[in-house]
């Protein structure tokens, strides 16, 4: 009885201790990365199935694009980095968006960012998004561009029921916009509409009521404050360098 009691035991061990090792080979196996040739120009590098990427992987195409993050049946499907950086006419682009993707398009929560200079290096554009995509598509968040133009920043929010728009400075925002300072403000919510330009003030006829509409304004800063934060918190994130 004893010795088939520890006939037992020994091929409970040996099970467990074969488990352990069947889990770390899979897990191993799971987690290996392998060169896949595409094309001349397309190559990846990461977790494959079926010859396909699925997992962790990075792609590149022609040495100026690439993506690295997740990958379901070939595609790009649940987080990762996307880079392009291409020149047009002596125009260097360059963007970059890390976020959620499905089917090999942008959805979910991300940020993308679009900088654009002259082949010396001078950047002459720096754009942020920041929300929500749909269908390869920004639906929903934070804009910000800054640019060589005057004025040099506009910023945007939108959702599905507020809409911001200001063009001017990033300097002092809160500031700004409690003496109307920005070139436009623009707030709509619901039936609400109101803009604001102190260059209206130039017309005699819109004074009084551009006074009423700056008034209005003042009055949601409440409401207004944490989204001015975030602009100007975006703003130091598209530097002109």
């Amino acid at each position: 009885m004893r010795k088939a009691a520890l006939m037992l035991l020994s091929l409970a061990i040996a099970f467990v201790f074969g488990t352990a090792s069947l889990g770390t080979d899979t897990a191993h196996a799971a987690s290996k990365k392998e060169y896949l040739k595409i094309s001349d120009q397309v190559i990846y590098y990461g977790q494959l199935k079926d010859g396909k990427p699925n997992g962790r992987g990075t792609m590149t195409w022609n040495m100026q694009k690439s993506y690295s993050g997740d990958w379901v049946d070939g595609k790009r499907t649940g987080t990762g980095k996307y880079v392009n950086n291409y020149t047009i006419d002596g125009k260097v682009f360059l963007i970059t968006y890390n976020g959620a993707w499905k089917d090999d398009l942008k959805v979910g929560s991300g940020t993308y960012i679009v900088k654009t200079s002259d082949s010396n290096g001078a950047v002459a554009s720096h754009k942020i998004q920041s929300g929500t995509f749909s269908n390869d598509q920004f639906v929903a968040g934070y804009s910000v561009a800054h640019s060589t133009a005057d004025p040099p920043y506009s910023f945007n929010y939108k959702d599905s029921k507020l809409f911001i728009q200001l063009n001017g400075s990033n300097h002092n925002m809160q500031e700004a916009w409690k003496n109307g300072e920005f070139v436009t403000m623009q707030y709509k919510k619901g039936q609400v509409l109101k803009h604001y330009s102190p260059l209206f003030n130039d017309n005699p006829s819109m004074v009084k009521q551009n006074k009423q509409v700056l008034k209005y304004l003042q009055g949601i800063q409440p409401e207004i404050k944490s989204y001015l934060d975030k602009f100007q918190q975006l703003s130091k994130q598209v530097p002109l360098s």
